[in-house]
Parts: structure tokens; C-alpha cells; sequence
């Protein structure tokens, strides 16, 4: 049989246009907003839910099941509309297509992401009015079948990595602008399979930009060096460099307030002249965003579900910005498919059913404790017997911001949990989740505080009101147990130590967010890569740097010394200027 028999009809100019690869990639035309994928809506039937993690193998055996079902499903609908002169330039790939056992041709949604897997988003509704000044929204993805399918229960410590796509639109005006062929095919070494040695990644100049590359990011002086000798304009070049220099600081750090990305500064300096092939050289990809599971997979098996914000902030000149993930997550309908995978969280709930569980929940922060009550209510459902839940939720308006009301009002009639809101703004009088903590002091104490309780106390949410909280159970301590300040102190660390008192914070800095939980701290298995927050360069305070495992370290305030090494877990050595070694990792921006 021939090679032209043995291919799809439609693979010639879908190759051309969708960036299908060898031994890596075929781009998911559903992603970037074409033609919607055609699924079979039919329910399928969920395994028995346990967290044994499978086996690398079996990992990469139900990935390339996932594209494989992609490709049979939405293959035949894709309309690339690639002209014949893209089709030709397409070159040798059909014959991989063609003779994939004798080139080892593999389909992947993302190769440089081993464990990433194709995920089917099945629901997708807002939380919040159309007219509100956020955009709050739930997500569905169908985890059947896929290596993560007992693996992503939000009650039993796991959260989800999601990796976005750059907006389609601002990549054809990127091509456009840099005078790039969106079809022309590149083979791009950065992101074939680091464990397969000797293999290669074909892929298009349109999807290197929308699904690898982080075009929107926000650059360092690193990139700078790197791009000046692709300068041909002398000015530009010297410019550029100049850039890089000490006493263009402010100039630099002007940008940076003006948020400029990568794609700013490129098509800045009309002289670049880059081969495409390099631009993986200059840029990062796209790295994961975590987010917490709000659903347990006891409760509903096959599925997981994630409570998202949009991330915004006001940029220099007044301009808003949006962060890349939560923007893509935004947009994403049933039928749209997503790249993830599994991720370790510290939010676990206790395997003792009758303990009795606090839960302060602090906006989207709420996520993992819905999650929670559904694992009780699935146990209950079942038989057992389930101990008390209390629920502090914190708002600014009950209207806008009181995310899944009605399950909750439902669980709290039903006796599951207690719910204790907190509205910021429904009143002249302020009310924050500390003060609705106040209110159940003696619960508290006799669970949490009192020698032989057995309770335990979660937080999730941003950081200040995670200070307010801990100040306020640290007075509960001394007034109700009559212990002085020290006593106290030592009383929360011994709950902290015991894994009592856990917390999920997150800090807003600038432009940007940085979580400080375990799960991004403490999973360098699942996080490789150095996470530094930009914005500290810029800062006056002193910047300080931590040394975690053998390959990373963390650029910090100095005034956040105690914080991370709670964080951390552990007490930590701090240095003043990063370490020298090879070891240390190449920072990499944490962009939400």
C-alpha cells in the first residue's frame, strides 16, 4: 500500500497548519479556538477511586490514547485552510505519518511535559454577574481513562497543573509584525522528551508561539544579553545592550512597571533578524499553573473540577493586565480540550473521619474545603459515621461572591458542615473571617486548642488574612487555655508540626503571584525548575537567596525569612547572592 493510501485525507494540510511532529506533537487545532471539537456526549463509566499513581509507561500509554481518541474524534472536522504553498513546505512529514512504526513517530499534546495529559473540559459556567468587577468561574475537565483519573481528589491532597495557550489572536499579530510564515516548519530541540535521547520535534512557527513558547511573559536582563547580537541596526544593538547595564536601571525597571513582555521588546527593534529555530533559545515555555481541585472523586468519579479567579492588575500607565492561565482557563467551553496533570497539594483531609475539621476559606480559596465536604458526604452516603465541619468563608458581597450557595446550604441542612460567612462589604460594619473565627473560640479551643483534641484547622486563600487568622487563634490560645504569648506560639507550631494547622497562602506582589504553598515549594519532583519573583529585583529591601534540594533555589525579601521557612518546612540557610554553582537552577518567572 502506498504512503498516500495510508493517510487520512485531511493529514496533509492539517499537518501543515496544526503542527503535527515526529516523536512529540500533534498541536490541538480544538485549543486555539477553530472549528470545536465533535465528542461523543455519552456518560462513561468511571473506575473505583484509589491514589496508586501508574506507572511512567502506563503514564505515556494513556496519553497517546487521549491524542489518539482526539485525532479519530475532531480529525475529519478540522478545516486547516492551509494554502498548497504550506502544504509543500510541510515537506517529509507526511511520511512520517505514513511509516510511524518505522520512524518511531509518537502523537503528544505537549512532549516536553512527560506526565501532561489531554483533557476534555465537559462544563464550564460563571460564578459571578456578567457586569461584576470579577470574573469567578467553575471548570469541569473528564479525567477517565487518563493516567490521572484516581489522582486528582481535591480532599486527599492533590491539585491540578494546567498549562495555558498564548491568546491565538496576539500570536498572528506577533508573526505578522516580526514578518514570521505562521506554517513555516521548525524542528526545535528544547522541547523534545528530555528522557528519549535522539529524537526530534516538528513542529510550525504558529503553534511554537501559541502552545510552547511564553511570548507574554515577562522578560529578564538575561534575555537582553541574549538578544543583542541578533541586532543588525548598530543603535538598536548598542540600545539593547545598554539595557543590560547597571546605570539603565531605572530605564529597565520602567519597563518591567509597564509590564512588557518578551513579544514587546522583539518587535520593538525593527533590526532583529532571528532564525526561527532560535526563538526557543531566547524565550521560556510555558510553564504549569496550579490551581486546587474544588471536587472529590469519591463523590463525583471521572470528574475534576476547579473554582477559578481571572487574574488582573493595573500595570503602569493604567493599562490591565490579565494573567495567562486564569485568561485561558477563562475562555475555554465543553468540548475544548486542555494539557495537565497531577500535582501534590498540602491540602489533605484527615484520614480520621470523626476529627473534627475548621476551614477558612478565603475567596477562590474556598476550593479544597467544597472538596472536603463532598468526601464527608460521600462517606456518609456510604454508611460511616462523619465528625463536624465548620466552614469560615470570606467575601466582600454574599450576592456576587457566595460561590456554590446552594450546595452549601444544602450540606449545612443536611448537618454536614456548619457554614460561618464572613461579608466585607454587606454591612457598614466590616466583617472578616477572623472575626467569624472569634465567634466559635470555644469550639475551637476544645478541638484544636485543649490537651488531648484531636481537630484540625485549614486555611487557603491570600496571605494577609492568613495572619490576621493566626493572630486571632493565638489569642484564642492564650484566653481560653490562660497561656501567655510564648505559650501560645508554641501551642500553633505544635499544631503545625503536627500537620493540625495547615495553610495554602498566597501572596500578591505587584504584578504578580507567588504561591508560597507546599505544593509548589515542596513538589521539586513535579516543579524542577527555580521559582523567583521578579518584582524582588526591582525592590529596595534586601534580597535574599534559599537553597532547596540539589537543583533550585528562591529569591526572596529579606523580611520573609520566617515565613519561608514555614513554608518550606524546615529551617533554611539564606544567602545574599545567588549560588555559583551549575547546580543552582535558572530562574524562571511563576506568572499566574
Amino acid at each position: 500500500m502506498s504512503s498516500s493510501q495510508q493517510l487520512p485525507a485531511w493529514v496533509p494540510k492539517a499537518a501543515a497548519v496544526a503542527g503535527a511532529t515526529v516523536a512529540g506533537i500533534l498541536v490541538l487545532k480544538a485549543l486555539q479556538g477553530g472549528q470545536g471539537a465533535v465528542v461523543d456526549s455519552k456518560p462513561k463509566k468511571a473506575a473505583a477511586s484509589h491514589t496508586e499513581a501508574p506507572t511512567e509507561s502506563k503514564v505515556k500509554e494513556l496519553a497517546a490514547k487521549a491524542v489518539g481518541q482526539y485525532v479519530s474524534e475532531v480529525g475529519t472536522k478540522l478545516n486547516a485552510g492551509a494554502p498548497e504553498a504550506a502544504v509543500t513546505k510541510a515537506g517529509d512529514l507526511g511520511k512520517y505519518f505514513a511509516f510511524q512504526k518505522e520512524y518511531g513517530t509518537k502523537l503528544m499534546a505537549r512532549p516536553d511535559v512527560g506526565e501532561g495529559q489531554l483533557l476534555r473540559v465537559t462544563d464550564w459556567k460563571r460564578l459571578t454577574p456578567e457586569d461584576y468587577d470579577r470574573t469567578t468561574f467553575h471548570v469541569e475537565v473528564d479525567v477517565v481513562g487518563t493516567s490521572i483519573e484516581k489522582l486528582v481528589n481535591g480532599a486527599d491532597g492533590k491539585a491540578l497543573s494546567v498549562y495555558a495557550t498564548n491568546d491565538p489572536k496576539g500570536v498572528a499579530e506577533f508573526l505578522k509584525m516580526m514578518n514570521l510564515d505562521p506554517f513555516a516548519m521548525v524542528s526545535v530541540e528544547e522541547i523534545a522528551p528530555q528522557e528519549e535521547e535522539g529524537t526530534v520535534v516538528i513542529t510550525t512557527a504558529e503553534k511554537l508561539f501559541t502552545q510552547y513558547l511564553d511570548l507574554f511573559g515577562k522578560p529578564t536582563r538575561e534575555f537582553l544579553k541574549k538578544l543583542v547580537p541578533y541586532a543588525v541596526d548598530i543603535m538598536e544593538k548598542v540600545t539593547i545592550a545598554e539595557l543590560t547595564l547597571d546605570r539603565k536601571t531605572d530605564e529597565f525597571q520602567e519597563k518591567q512597571a509597564r509590564a512588557c513582555t518578551y513579544a514587546d521588546y522583539l518587535t520593538e527593534f525593527k533590526s532583529l533578524k532571528i532564525p526561527l529555530e532560535k526563538y526557543a533559545e531566547l524565550m521560556p515555555t510555558i510553564k504549569q499553573r496550579v490551581y486546587s481541585i474544588c471536587s472529590s472523586t469519591a463523590y463525583r468519579p471521572g470528574k475534576c473540577q476547579l473554582l477559578v479567579v481571572r487574574e488582573d492588575w493595573q500595570a503602569k500607565g493604567d493599562v490591565t493586565k490579565f494573567g495567562l492561565c486564569s485568561s485561558f482557563l477563562t475562555f475555554l467551553r465543553p468540548g475544548n480540550y486542555c494539557v495537565g496533570h497531577s500535582t501534590h497539594s498540602s491540602m489533605k483531609i484527615p484520614d480520621d473521619k470523626m476529627a473534627h475539621v475548621f476551614m477558612a476559606g478565603l475567596g477562590t480559596g474556598l476550593a479544597p474545603f467544597r472538596a472536603y465536604v463532598e468526601e464527608r458526604k460521600s462517606q456518609k452516603d456510604k454508611g460511616h459515621k462523619v465528625g463536624p465541619m465548620t466552614l469560615f468563608f470570606g467575601g466582600r458581597y454574599s450576592k456576587t461572591e457566595y460561590y456554590y450557595r446552594d450546595e452549601f446550604e444544602a450540606y449545612e441542612k443536611e448537618g454536614i458542615v456548619k457554614c460561618c460567612n464572613a461579608w466585607s462589604r454587606d454591612t457598614a460594619k466590616k466583617v472578616y473571617v477572623q472575626h467569624k473565627i472569634k465567634e466559635e473560640e470555644d469550639d475551637i479551643w476544645e478541638q484544636l486548642g485543649k490537651p488531648g483534641s484531636k481537630g484540625y484547622f485549614f486555611l487557603c486563600g491570600s496571605k494577609q488574612p492568613e495572619k490576621d487568622v493566626f493572630k486571632m487563634l493565638l489569642s484564642i490560645m492564650q484566653n481560653k487555655g490562660n497561656m501567655s504569648e510564648s505559650q501560645a506560639a508554641a501551642k500553633m507550631e505544635e499544631l503545625q508540626t503536627a500537620g493540625r494547622y495547615v495553610t495554602e497562602a498566597i501572596e500578591r506582589t505587584e504584578s504578580l503571584m507567588l504561591t508560597i504553598a507546599a505544593r509548589v515549594v515542596l513538589a521539586s519532583a513535579v516543579v524542577p525548575h527555580c521559582v523567583r519573583n521578579e518584582s524582588v529585583s526591582g525592590s529596595q529591601e534586601p534580597v535574599l537567596f534559599i537553597i532547596y534540594g540539589e537543583t533550585t533555589h528562591l529569591a526572596v525579601r529579606q523580611s520573609s525569612q520566617v515565613r519561608w521557612e514555614q513554608a518550606l518546612g524546615q529551617r533554611c540557610t539564606f544567602y545574599e547572592a545567588p549560588p555559583p554553582s551549575p547546580a543552582a537552577g535558572v530562574a524562571s518567572q511563576n506568572r499566574l
